[in-house]
């Protein structure tokens, strides 16, 4: 207080967190960061810093959890693989194992996720340093989701960390324990489940099988370490935006998982002012409302397994149906005139009901959202060109693509006559700004290369598809006028052209091996799957060759697609994948079911998209039902399927109980 105004405070010296590796081997005192240290200077030896191995750390919990997960992964593949009945499969793998290749090639050879495999035995000494190690209560690291605070300083890295809570007991007033349907007012007894669109309703349609018991959840169970260590891409608050839930870490988790596996594909908003107007909380944005932030979490619900977001516990498809209801509720009510995002979240209901198997109520959605367009001018260039502020008439123009995109492919896939939805705005001025993208969640490796989204290049090369998908159109009309086979043959090869050209100048599966990003898969998936849809349009029962050359065609893009998903399966795994590949499996399967005989190409091909179909079966019932609907085709048509493929399908007790 009496000191003079030329004298300084005395801090106290750092002391380094950090120790490198030499020093930490010679158990020396180290100068920490950066490398070089004294130490390692004076003599004159390497010096490196690695903060993944100080189980302090928080990195070190995820690398360790992370790396004891790819030993698992690899170790389901490697089991499945032995317990195929493919020889040749099973004879290579075995030949790698005998010759101690490394983990990455045997990974390869039986499918798992291509990644980093740490040293097994110093995985376990490091969990139980880390605390990872619960003796009779672990954490599940079964990847379901979990809510916990959105604050990441506030992780827990094992029970004793959670203030106030005991051992799992009956006694215990956890906010987890079971409880006992009498205690809470108006609430009914359990249901049967209904996880599969194909499993017996009662339990008389089942032998041996007991009533469902209520369910004993630890106080854990909710708390798992992938969701401790999660950490979202984008932080958003749940209020003001949507009634289902207050809890921000959940929201944000939601919002992450769209805009990394859903957004980039379909593009239906701009993302950066998006979060920017979501983050200020204000209702009355002009850029982010309720009715699309409740359609949005919909929508991502379908990418998490979080309880939090299943409707009914039991049923694997109420994920989401809180928010859609939500949306759909506002949509009934929606009075404030912000008609831009409306027409966003229209697309994205649509979307949902479409992957719920509703595809009536889809189309009636899309038409809501294409004339509610029309009515706003977003189809007309005058309205566009009229003085708005840039940000705004980007916005409209990604808009107006986004419904023109699900217009295309929807009339396409549903045979139906597309309504007026051509956009008269160049899709230039969507922009020309991009953004980062990485996976998330970090479900096959701790740290992520940050990657283009190549965002701009996704829509414009996706415009250009659809705009030859209006020629396509076209066929289908004349086919319905009675235009003769050869005549729509003729009409067909200049669309044909078009697609094959796309194809040559956009990334290719070699190229998209060695760097791509998910989104350019599915574009050159969306290509492809174009080309299966004009040349179903050229089948004539009535001219055996006219179907036997379209199938031709549809096969070799249904097998580029196939080696297309290979390529995402090997580098982002099973658990997070795009909703729009669905039509493209589903398409697949149909294809490639009736040319199991043919060649190896199409075994393969078929036991690939097999994977991506019982992954997604899980997650969608649309695809749920596709897939019980080509094992009942297959044992009708007396087909046999490949080995691999009975294998990959869920529930071989179930196949069984369909065979005559």
């Amino acid at each position: 207080m009496f000191a003079p105004q030329t004298s300084t405070a005395v801090s106290r010296p750092k002391k380094n967190s950090t120790a490198c590796l030499a020093c930490k081997h010679a158990k020396r005192k180290c100068s920490g960061p950066e490398s070089p240290c004294k130490a390692c200077r004076s003599a004159g030896t390497e010096c490196l810093f690695d903060p993944t191995r100080d189980l302090r750390r928080k990195v070190a919990v995820k690398r360790t959890i992370q790396e004891l997960k790819n030993h698992k992964d690899l170790l389901d593949s490697l089991l499945s693989t032995l317990a195929s009945d493919d020889q040749v499969q099973f004879d290579k793998v075995v030949g790698l194992i005998r010759k101690k290749a490394p983990l990455r090639d045997i990974a390869h050879a039986v499918g798992a996720p291509v990644t980093t495999f740490g040293n097994l035995q110093e995985l376990l000494d490091a969990s139980k340093s880390a605390g990872l190690d619960f003796g009779e209560h672990p954490i599940e690291t079964s990847g379901n989701g979990v809510r916990r605070p959105s604050d990441p300083g506030d992780i827990a890295s094992s029970p004793d960390e959670i203030p106030n809570m005991k051992p799992p007991q009956w006694q215990t007033a956890s906010p987890y324990a079971p409880v006992i349907p009498d205690e809470i007012p108006n609430m009914r007894p359990p249901q049967w489940p209904t996880a599969s669109p194909y499993a017996p309703a009662t339990p008389d349609e089942v032998p041996n099988m007991k009533p469902p018991q209520w369910p004993t959840v630890s106080p854990y169970a909710r708390v798992t370490l992938e969701s401790l260590c999660d950490i979202p891409l984008f932080e958003v608050p749940a209020k003001p935006w949507t009634k289902v839930t207050d809890d921000n870490y959940l929201v944000s988790h939601l919002v992450s998982l769209y805009f990394t596996w859903d957004h980039p594909c379909s593009q239906f908003l701009d993302q950066r002012i998006f979060l920017e107007h979501m983050k200020l909380g204000d209702r009355g944005s002009e850029f982010c409302t309720p009715l699309l932030v409740n359609s949005i979490l919909s929508m991502a619900s379908a990418y998490s397994d979080s309880p939090d977001v299943f409707s009914t516990p039991e049923n694997v498809f109420s994920r989401g149906q809180n928010f859609f209801d939500e949306a759909q509720n506002l949509w009934e009510v929606e009075d404030d005139g912000h008609d831009l995002p409306t027409i966003q979240a229209l697309l994205i209901m649509c979307c949902v009901l479409k992957y719920q198997g509703r595809v009536k109520k889809s189309w009636m959605m899309l038409c809501q959202a294409v004339q509610l367009a029309r009515d706003i001018g977003l189809f007309d260039i005058s309205a566009v060109s009229k003085k708005v502020l840039p940000e705004l008439e980007r916005v409209r123009t990604i808009t107006a693509w986004g419904v023109f995109s699900m217009s295309s492919q929807m009339s396409i896939e549903l045979q139906k006559n597309a309504p007026s939805a051509y956009p008269t705005s160049d899709v230039k001025l969507c922009g020309s700004k991009d953004l980062d993208w990485t996976p998330y969640p970090r479900s096959n490796n701790i740290t992520y290369d940050k990657k283009p989204a190549c965002l701009p290049q996704v829509r414009d090369g996706l415009a250009e598809v659809n705009i030859i998908l209006l020629d396509v159109q076209k066929l289908v009309s004349d086919k319905s006028r009675g235009v003769s086979c050869k005549e729509l043959w003729n009409k067909a090869q200049d669309p044909f052209d078009r697609l094959t050209s796309w194809l040559q100048r956009w990334p290719g599966v070699p190229e998209i091996q060695r760097n791509s990003v998910p989104q350019v898969v599915l574009l050159r998936i969306k290509c492809l799957q174009s080309i299966i849809y004009l040349f179903e349009m050229l089948k004539d029962p009535h001219q055996p060759e006219s179907v036997r050359d379209a199938r031709y065609y549809q096969v070799k893009s249904a097998e580029e697609t196939a080696q297309c998903l290979r390529t995402h399966r090997q580098s982002y795994g099973l658990k997070h994948i795009s909703s729009q590949i669905i039509d493209a499996v589903q398409t697949g399967l149909r294809i490639l079911v009736h040319q199991l005989e043919e060649s190896d190409e199409s075994r393969q091909a078929f036991a690939e998209l097999c994977r991506f179909g019982t992954a997604l079966s899980h997650r969608f019932k649309q695809t749920g039902d596709v897939i019980h609907e080509i094992r009942k085709n297959a044992l009708h048509l007396g087909v046999r399927l490949p080995p691999e493929a009975i294998a990959i399908f869920d529930d071989p007790e179930q196949w069984r109980s369909l065979e005559p």
